[in-house]
């Protein structure tokens, strides 16, 4: 069975940007992509509020938004930590409760994506990390970080984190997600590509599809 496993360096990084493309991308050349979201806090009251939901846009992007709840089946209100948000609904789970989660309905022939919440190292479950989840399901990862000065030092302390888990870190993605508003000699792809064996993509919003090298190391 084929799949990955994206994580990010910090919240708000892009992760579901970059990964709604990457499903599109990778159904374009005829894999049958399972999204996996195991847990979403500030989930919406509403239904009509269900496209801003990472989950939703997932789902959308594999064609599958009628399987939200197994794509997410644990979906919590709060805006808060996965864990402090399932403890506000009187919640626990566990890491053996979501890896079963995450290979639900998943088919042999299927290429199943997994997409943490926060970052590498943030709490998801009661006894673990998504770093623990990473670990459990040992799957392929894409890394993205949020593009901006500082996250050089983000980005090598995830790698080295990866590498004594032995995980298989396959690409590391820089996300423009923020408007570069002035010149700037700042350059951390060059900068991270010194220090690291793995290949490092360069993305902003207005780029609608992904490097094709990019898609090539994770089909």
């Amino acid at each position: 069975m084929k799949g990955l496993f994206v994580s990010g360096t910090d919240t708000d990084v892009g992760k579901t940007w970059v990964g709604t493309r990457l499903i599109q991308a990778l159904s374009a050349r005829g894999l049958t992509v399972s999204p996996r979201k195991p847990i979403e806090s500030g989930w919406p009251a509403l239904a009509e509020d269900l496209p801003s939901t990472d989950t939703w846009k997932l789902a959308a992007a594999a064609g599958l938004a009628e399987q939200l709840d197994t794509i997410c089946p644990n979906r919590f209100p709060a805006p808060l930590s996965p864990v402090r948000a399932a403890r506000m609904v009187d919640r626990s789970l566990t890491l053996d409760d979501i890896t079963k989660q995450c290979m639900t309905d998943i088919s042999s022939d299927d290429f199943i994506y997994v997409e943490g919440a926060g970052g590498f190292y943030s709490p998801l479950v009661e006894d673990g990390l998504n770093a623990d989840l990473a670990s459990q399901l040992n799957l392929p990862i894409v890394l993205i970080a949020n593009n901006k000065l500082g996250c050089i030092s983000q980005v090598l302390l995830c790698c080295e984190a990866m590498e004594k888990r032995n995980l298989d870190l396959r690409a590391i993605i820089l996300n423009q997600v923020t408007p570069v508003t002035e010149s700037t000699a700042m350059n951390n792809q060059e900068d991270i590509a010194e220090y690291v064996t793995q290949p490092v993509f360069s993305l902003h919003h207005a780029q609608d599809n992904l490097p094709a090298p990019l898609i090539d190391l994770l089909y």
